[in-house]
């Protein structure tokens, strides 16, 4: 910028040069010329070009002028615009990691608690804070599958005292029954009906998967609804922000950057998530095909390992899942 000033300095230092040296060899030119003042009068008359040429030069540095001011405004503008480029960078970066921020309180807010069957003649309640709540959901997952598999539906009923003439005679008969009603306890707890365990015996690997996650999010969608909805806005956002700032590029290099530049922002919300979320969002994307549909354009769930799914059957497509040895690779 202090090159380009200087630059004008001197273009306009050189035509002043050049006018001056135009009326001295004008000058010059006439006194040499015509030697009498007779001579000279007569000429004078007509050197009234000189007065033109000098007219037309000011003309010329005003219409200079104004190009210059021109270029200057022209360059204020593209200016202004980078720099309005800029905060808006700012904002969206002040924005993003605010929704990060937000998605960790969320997480440490849940609390809700569970139940199930300690022994056939007890029940057991417990609660779950933060994210050891996404530790258990894994638990409580295999405990549907368990159930949606059993051979029989069984309706729950609590053990009474006036059971106790049919109560077991060995640890291994008490241990049985407990079993036993931990299935029928599961079937009540969820709610899972006779026509949807039937209807699960039919289903592919995947169709199972996600009925068992319908249950399962049926039971607490209170508790981890906000924390998905969340995760699936901050996604949006990027992916909104990505196509405007890619719109605005026509460059194929410019957009292949751009979409480098998201995809790192992208990380930054796998980044802040444990293994057993990542297990709970796979599971939820195959309820939401909107949120699947951003996982799988940003890899999200790059670092789950298929191993940690509830079978390696369930699988989604788009989603390639490696082994554990390979993401240790």
């Amino acid at each position: 910028m202090k090159k380009e000033k200087e630059h004008k300095i001197r273009n306009f230092y050189w035509l002043i040069l050049l006018v001056i040296s135009l009326w001295i060899i004008s000058w010059i030119v006439t006194d040499n010329l015509y030697c009498s003042v007779a001579d000279r009068g007569a000429f004078g008359d007509k050197f009234g070009f000189i007065n033109s040429l000098f007219s037309g030069l000011a003309l010329a540095g005003i219409i200079y002028s104004i190009f210059l001011q021109q270029k200057e405004l022209s360059l204020q503008r593209t200016e202004l615009k980078e720099t309005k480029e800029e905060f808006k960078d700012q904002n969206f970066q002040t924005t993003f990691f605010n929704l990060l921020k937000s998605q960790n309180q969320i997480a440490n807010d849940i609390s809700t608690s569970i139940s199930n069957i300690k022994t056939y003649e007890r029940e057991n309640s417990f609660s779950v804070k933060g994210r050891h709540f996404f530790n258990q959901s894994k638990v409580e997952l295999q405990r549907i599958n368990k159930v949606l598999s059993n051979d029989r539906y069984s309706n729950y009923s609590k053990w009474s005292q006036e059971d106790e003439y049919e109560g077991p005679q060995s640890q291994w008969e008490a241990d049985d029954l407990t079993d036993s009603m931990k299935i029928s306890f599961t079937f009540k707890y969820y709610k899972i009906d006779k026509e949807t365990w039937e209807n699960s015996k039919d289903q592919s690997p995947i169709d199972r998967a996600e009925r068992l996650y319908a249950i399962f999010f049926n039971k607490f969608h209170f508790v981890i609804g906000h924390y998905f909805r969340h995760i699936y806005h901050i996604l949006l956002f990027l992916e909104q922000t990505e196509i405007e700032k890619g719109d605005k590029t026509e460059n194929d290099l410019e957009k292949t950057k751009v979409e480098a530049e998201f995809k790192q922002f992208a990380e930054f919300v796998q980044a802040q998530m444990s293994t057993p979320e990542l297990f709970l969002l796979f599971y939820n994307s195959l309820s939401f095909p909107k949120l699947q549909r951003l996982l799988i354009k940003y890899n999200t769930l790059e670092n789950l390992a298929i191993e940690d799914l509830l079978s390696t059957e369930h699988k989604i497509d788009g989603v390639n899942l490696k082994s554990r040895k390979e993401l240790l690779k």
